[in-house]
């Protein structure tokens, strides 16, 4: 299950698809329908590392994928505010920049999100959605799937 919620999505509008790629939970997507999603869960066929349960040993190949999922299936939320960084905005710089209802956009070259106007390969995504006493500091834009 993603973590990076922030504001509850509507459990009754997500659907589980096929993608092309494997997917971890919490990141953002465009849906075969061409809509912005993000991944509640990651794909049937995602794997994880793990290397703080043996130390000094990193163990990998830890199937993670949604319960019931197979291959590239994963399920997508269509609405809610989720955590995601934002390019121009990583973890050593501060969202100040961003105002509430930002356009925020996908690149579909490589699946981040990016504040540049829509273009060849660029996608509306959503809008930067602020909590009250939101920390900014950490690099991370809270993101209204859909605007």
């Amino acid at each position: 299950m993603a973590t990076n919620l922030v504001y509850r999505n509507t459990d009754s509008k997500n659907r589980v698809q096929v993608l092309s790629a494997t997917h971890g939970a919490g990141e953002p997507v465009i849906s075969l329908d061409g809509k912005p999603a993000v991944t509640v869960t990651a794909s049937g066929d995602h794997t994880r590392s793990d290397s703080t349960s043996f130390p000094p040993y990193t163990v990998s190949g830890i199937p993670d994928g949604g319960v019931g999922l197979v291959g590239k299936e994963v399920t997508l939320a269509f609405d809610g505010t989720w955590e995601f960084p934002v390019a121009g905005f990583d973890t050593t710089t501060t969202v100040s920049g961003l105002t509430q209802g930002q356009a925020i956009n996908f690149k579909t070259s490589n699946g981040k999100l990016t504040t540049d106007a829509i273009a060849a390969g660029i996608v509306a995504f959503g809008t930067v959605d602020f909590p009250p006493d939101y920390d900014k500091t950490r690099g991370m834009a809270p993101v209204k799937i859909g605007g």
